[in-house]
């Protein structure tokens, strides 16, 4: 009895002593794993930090390369943006820096290539703004600000990879504190018989642990700012973040357990083809990869978001993968930015090419009257008809310049509207006489229609008459052959209507919108005589508003004229006779 005890205590004894240490080993790889998930979080969130900071870097860039392409303060937005956004996120940079090796120099480094690359676009900014075009450019060429950039995407390159490398060794560890709990747990199941109780303590404790873990995983998740979702290896949906349930419409108890398919649910964008699954993308190539170009997302009740995205395999300690998890976020505002750079790049091109037309129509007849005039033996009907062909082509181009001078001046804030008591009658008789050689050259016959009794306002009367010259000028360049121009007036309580109608091409309904953007043309329009620069309906609705009023167009379709209806406010009765310029 004395030695069964004996062998008994023993047994417990030896049995305790493994128990222990086997506790203590189990303890230490639960903390091991925890600590090198927060690390691994932690280098994640650095590398995105890093990535973020370029990407608002390149942002300030690309504005100010629109704008010391164009000169307008409209594509300064990126610019301002990244500004907005660079000392956040180089700070973010800097707080996750601060536990790595060496970060006081990389910090250092860092700070000073964003302070050169800022200071170079700031720089560049001003020389421009300062009427100094060429100057700012030679400071883009002379390298000084590529070279930081350059350096700049370098270094985040490197501490990326450092970031990498760095993860790529905690799971490592992390799988080598896995292999040390397997251990443990054979040991355990030796003593199994012996010691039934302890080992059934030993297993809820992990079993405890193990909940805690992924209750601790599942929180980290759930607080990030993108969305989240993990599947097991047959696509089944295990986890939905609540980023993820806002852009599915699918909340966390409904999509467990279905296909990441039905929950996550994407197609591209222009072509309307689905997209393949993450899942599958991420069985066949076994790493992490991105998705589509141009993806969106279809919320459960219908309506679209567009995303970015990437997945990745979760894989067991074999190197078995075991799940996807799938990582996006809402790239809505991000693509709308993106689509009106490429819109306004691509009408600054067609601007361009219509600027080039417009100015070098007037020059051939002008080249023309010139050599007829230095020629010897030239008639004098023949110099007068040059002249009045270099006048008339120069007028043209003065009124060309004229308006670009005035969408400068509207643009700056510098366009000045001097106010008077005018009748609106003397307003329309000078437009109508400056639109008369452009409705004589398209014959077309012009109907006025004003009421008897004055209508006086309180207006620049020069501004009211270059709106309705343009007005009637549209309207004899877009009505193909003779057709019929109809300007009138009417009070309608505190204000003026003044409508132009014409027989001309008409609009479609969709294009109605775009025809007071500013170099917007409807239709490519260089094959048609006198098309313009597309600023004169953007530049006329401008100086009404200066004035208080509005303007706007309507069509009843293509081929089916254009009315365009301009309202402005009567002059008070009693007003003063004249106010000081006011501007723009």
């Amino acid at each position: 009895m004395k030695r069964s005890k004996s062998i008994v205590g023993i047994a417990v004894g030896v049995s305790s002593i493994v128990l222990v240490v086997a506790g203590l080993i189990a303890h230490r790889s639960v903390q091991l794993l925890a600590d090198t998930s927060d690390e691994i979080l932690r280098s994640k969130e650095l590398e995105l930090s890093l990535e973020r900071l370029l990407s608002s870097m390149r942002d300030a860039e690309t504005g100010q390369r629109g704008y010391l392409l164009t000169g307008s303060d409209a594509y300064l937005f990126p610019y301002d943006a990244a500004l907005r956004e660079i000392g956040g996120r180089l700070s973010t940079v800097e707080a996750r820096l601060q536990a790595r090796e060496g970060s006081a120099e990389t910090l250092e480094a860092l700070r000073g290539l964003v302070n050169i690359k800022l200071d170079e676009l700031a720089r560049t900014i001003e020389l421009a703004r300062a009427g100094h075009p060429e100057a700012a450019v030679d400071g883009v060429l002379s390298g000084q600000g590529k070279n930081a950039m350059d350096a700049l995407r370098a270094m985040v390159g490197e501490r990326v990879a450092v970031e990498r490398q760095n993860v790529e060794r905690l799971m490592a560890l992390e799988r080598d504190a896995r292999q040390s709990t397997l251990r443990s747990s054979l040991s355990l199941s030796a003593l199994a018989i012996l010691l039934m109780i302890v080992l059934a303590y030993v297993v809820r404790r992990d079993s405890w642990r193990l909940r805690l873990s992924e209750e601790r995983l599942a929180t980290t998740l759930r607080s990030i700012g993108d969305a989240v979702i993990a599947t097991d290896e047959s696509g089944k949906v295990t986890m939905i973040n609540p980023i993820a349930e806002n852009l599915t419409g699918w909340r966390q108890e409904d999509a467990r357990g279905r296909s990441l398919e039905e929950i996550f649910r994407i197609v591209n964008e222009q072509t309307r083809v689905k997209v393949e699954s993450p899942v599958a993308k991420v069985l066949r190539e076994g790493g992490i990869v991105g998705l589509a170009n141009h993806t969106v997302l279809i919320h459960r009740a219908g309506h679209e978001t567009a995303i970015e995205d990437s997945g990745a395999p979760i894989c067991d300690d074999s190197g078995a993968i075991t799940g996807v998890v799938l990582v996006f976020r809402d790239a809505t505002e991000e693509r709308a930015a993106k689509n009106a750079l490429q819109l306004a790049d691509r009408r600054k091109d067609e601007f361009l090419a219509t600027l080039a037309h417009e100015l070098r129509n007037p020059l051939a007849p002008i080249r023309q009257a010139a050599a007829i005039v230095a020629h010897p033996d030239s008639k004098p009907e023949q110099i007068r008809w040059s002249h009045a062909v270099i006048e008339r082509q120069a007028a043209h181009m003065a009124r060309l310049l004229d308006d670009l001078l005035d969408v400068s001046r509207i643009t700056r804030g510098r366009l000045e509207v001097r106010r008077a008591r005018v009748d609106l009658r003397s307003v329309v008789d000078t437009a109508v006489e400056t639109a008369r050689p452009a409705l004589d050259a398209g014959k077309q016959s012009l109907t006025v229609t004003l009421p008897d009794e004055p209508i006086l306002l309180d207006a620049d009367a020069l501004r009211i008459s270059q709106v309705i010259a343009n007005l009637l000028t549209n309207a004899a360049k877009y009505t193909d052959g003779p057709g019929t121009v109809r300007l009138s007036a009417e009070c309608e309580g505190t204000e003026v209507v003044i409508r132009v109608v014409d027989t001309g091409i008409g609009l479609a309904a969709a294009d109605l919108p775009k025809v007071f953007e500013m170099f917007a043309q409807v239709k490519p329009t260089l094959d048609r005589k006198e098309a313009g620069l597309g600023i004169g309906l953007a530049l006329s609705k401008a100086l009404v508003e200066l004035h208080g009023g509005t303007l706007e167009g309507r069509s009843e379709g293509l081929g089916k004229g254009s009315e365009f209806i301009v309202r402005l406010a009567l002059a008070p009765r009693g007003a003063a006779e004249n106010k000081p310029a006011e501007t723009a």
